[in-house]
Formats: structure tokens, C-alpha cells, sequence
């Protein structure tokens, strides 16, 4: 055996599996740098504190608003951060009024409501949306319905009352059997 071309054997081995990891680590790390450029190329680098409404509108979950008044605005914007609410609060310049309104998303909601809640803001009373109502039942039926076809009313089916019992039809049943049974059966042979 030669021991300097076994040394080698291994030297190579080792070589070929470091190269091995070596690549797999820069195409991780490839793959991570090409998802935040992709990040920042659609501007979702903004995950939580104030934002702007172009940001909130790629999300397709639906506008929150609540309002918060002016000199509350420091103490909110402090507890959202520290709640990861993202938000936005809409101002026209030159105009002061004493209520702001803050913008979130539906996703964001639980999150707004915790912060408001935290400030001492009385939680809003959900509103009882009512269904709309379903198409109402005719008072009257309809004369051109048929009832082989269906009009979608259910209607009630009269059992008949004549109708055999299932032992009797395992009865009749057994005694065809074993009348087949009784009689002989032919068997044709091939014959060549």
C-alpha cells in the first residue's frame, strides 16, 4: 500500500467537501442580499411606526380610522412603536384642529385598539351590521311552477304504506337461491 497516495486521496476529498460548503453559504447568502433588494425595491422596509398611505395601500385589508386628539399625539406615537402599530396620521397644511385622525389597517386593528386602550381612550362599541335580508317568500305561489321539476320549496312525500317489508324480500330472496341450487347446473366442455 502506498501511504503518500492514500494522504492525497484524503487532501482532495477534504478539499472537494469545503468547497462544497463554502458554496453552499454564498448562495444563503445570495439568496438573503437578493430578498432585501427585492424588499427595497417595493419600499416594505417600513414594518411598524408611522408610515405614509401609499404604504398601507399595498395591503388589501381595509382602512382603520380612529381619532386621537391633538396633545395626545407624542404619548401615541410612543405606545405604537412600542406596540409595532403601523400607521399614518393624514394633516393638510396650515390647518390646526384639535382632533387628528389616525389611519391603520384592518390587520392592524387589535393593535390600534391596545394602544388607544393604553391612553385611556374608551374602546368603540362594534357596530351590529345586520344582514341584508334574503329574498322574501312569496305570499302567493307561483302558477306556472312545477312540482316534477322542483320550485325549490320542499315538499312533503307520502310513504306508501303498501309497501313490502324487508324480511319479506330476504325471504324471497333466500328461497330463489336455494331453489337455484337445488337444480342442476350444465356444464359445457371444450372438447378439441
Amino acid at each position: 500500500m502506498d501511504v503518500g497516495g492514500a494522504a492525497a486521496d484524503v487532501v482532495v476529498k477534504e478539499g472537494v467537501e469545503l468547497t462544497g460548503e463554502a458554496l453552499k453559504l454564498a448562495g444563503a447568502g445570495i439568496k438573503n442580499v437578493a430578498a432585501l433588494l427585492l424588499a427595497i425595491r417595493h419600499e416594505h422596509y417600513k414594518l411598524v411606526g408611522k408610515t405614509n398611505a401609499k404604504t398601507l395601500a399595498k395591503d388589501p385589508s381595509p382602512a382603520v380610522v380612529a381619532p386621537l386628539k391633538a396633545e395626545d399625539k407624542k404619548k401615541f406615537q410612543k405606545l405604537a412603536r412600542s406596540f409595532g402599530l403601523l400607521y399614518f396620521i393624514p394633516k393638510k397644511r396650515g390647518e390646526n384642529n384639535p382632533m387628528f385622525n389616525v389611519v391603520s389597517n384592518e390587520a392592524n386593528a387589535a393593535k390600534l385598539n391596545a394602544v388607544f386602550q393604553a391612553m385611556g381612550y374608551p374602546i368603540p362599541a362594534r357596530e351590529n351590521q345586520e344582514e341584508p335580508a334574503k329574498k322574501a317568500i312569496p305570499r302567493a305561489p307561483q302558477e306556472r311552477s312545477s312540482p316534477g321539476r322542483g320550485n325549490g320549496s320542499k315538499q312533503t312525500m307520502e310513504r306508501p304504506t303498501d309497501k313490502p317489508s324487508v324480511k319479506r324480500r330476504l325471504e324471497a330472496m333466500r328461497a330463489a337461491s336455494e331453489s337455484m341450487k337445488s337444480s342442476p347446473v350444465k356444464n359445457r366442455e371444450h372438447i378439441r
